[in-house]
């Protein structure tokens, strides 16, 4: 039961500027407020800016981490889990502890293992149950809140049974050579990749995919006249009206498709633009 929960997906964003400077803060502040660790005995001109170095340190770490490290190896983050997260948050206190003892050292030259270990130990044992609670919690919030914005989706879903009519569409690639020519009630879904599109349609009943060398910006432009297609992730776009469930988890909302298994991502930014155009078409319908 408890290796099944860990194993459940969990939702990592990158680029998390406002956690870091509220952690980096949190830190300076509650040095220099508590100061633990002996640091009262610390005396000179310059310790309250000493005290505060910590929450500098502490900005560092967590842009190496959560900005860098997050974005060098942004595939590995992608099939994120409730495990991976309290693995990774608890590395997370490690690397802030590791930094911050060594900071300690080198200011007052004084390097005792015995105070490192005691610095990891009071880190861990502070922020580890916080880690494991904290994570549970917003795991069964995210859980929740997307299952019902999924539920709102698939209401619209329900009461809008419109297709695509018969519209030939054209896509050029960027040599404007090259092109595919399908209807658009054949078209399911185009993903990035790379320099390339690739174009997921229906022919003669089958499942089939064309590589063109495009933008997906490019693309996007392309199909302007036609609103049925719709952005809902960076790497994506999708055939509204091919659209059989909206599924909703911890890490957002996915877009079950007619004649495929895959799910398409949306994100978080763009699921609004998504629910207005399958509200304005169950209005066109009525």
């Amino acid at each position: 039961m408890i290796s099944k929960y860990l194993k459940q997906p969990y939702p990592i964003h990158f680029n998390k500027w406002k956690l870091i400077v509220s952690i980096s803060l949190f830190i300076g502040i509650f040095i220099l407020i508590f100061q633990p660790f002996g640091l009262s005995d610390v005396n000179g001109t310059y310790k309250s800016v000493f005290l505060l170095g910590y929450g500098v340190v502490t900005f560092i770490v967590l842009v190496v981490n959560l900005v860098i490290v997050q974005k060098l190896f942004r595939k590995w983050f992608e099939s994120w889990t409730v495990l991976k997260q309290i693995c990774w948050l608890t590395w997370l206190i490690f690397c802030i502890g590791l930094s911050n003892f060594i900071y300690t050292a080198i200011l007052s030259n004084h390097w005792n293992w015995q105070i490192f270990i005691l610095f990891q130990f009071f880190t861990l044992v502070v922020g580890l149950f916080p880690i494991v609670i904290l994570t549970i919690l917003n795991q069964n919030r995210l859980l929740a809140q997307n299952f019902k914005l999924a539920n709102e989706f698939n209401q619209s879903l329900n009461e809008n049974p419109n297709e695509n009519k018969h519209e030939l569409i054209t896509l050029l690639a960027d040599n404007e050579k090259d092109s595919l020519e399908i209807e658009l009630s054949d078209l399911l879904y185009i993903e990035s990749n790379g320099n390339y599109i690739e174009v997921y349609f229906i022919n003669e009943n089958q499942l089939k995919n064309v590589l063109l060398r495009s933008t997906l910006k490019r693309t996007e432009l392309q199909l302007e006249p036609h609103p049925s297609i719709i952005k809902c992730h960076r790497a994506f776009l999708v055939n509204a009206s091919k659209i059989t469930q909206v599924k909703g988890n911890t890490q957002g909302l996915r877009l079950a498709l007619k004649h495929t298994d895959t799910e398409i991502p949306v994100s978080r930014n763009l699921s609004k633009s998504l629910k207005d155009k399958l509200n304005s078409d169950r209005k066109s319908v009525v």
